[in-house]
């Protein structure tokens, strides 16, 4: 079955605090604004930051399983 909805996380642009997160369609994702989201963390309105759910613990998966840098000899 494909995946017709997915994950998104509204982040505050200055601190990186996960905010809110909400499922979209997919037809409707779109991961760019010039939004702001009120910052518990801050305080204030801050520019938000919009990605997808689990994306960025992927990513570090991901480059955490990458053999280790050896030098030239």
């Amino acid at each position: 079955m494909p995946i017709t909805e997915v994950t998104v996380v509204r982040i505050c642009g200055k601190c990186h605090l996960e905010v809110e997160t909400f499922t979209v369609k997919k037809d409707n994702l779109r991961l760019f604004s010039d939004q702001s989201v009120w910052c518990p963390n801050c305080q204030a309105d801050q520019p938000e930051v919009l990605d997808v759910a689990g994306r960025s613990e992927a990513i570090r998966k991901e480059q955490a399983s990458y053999p280790e840098n050896r030098p030239a000899r």
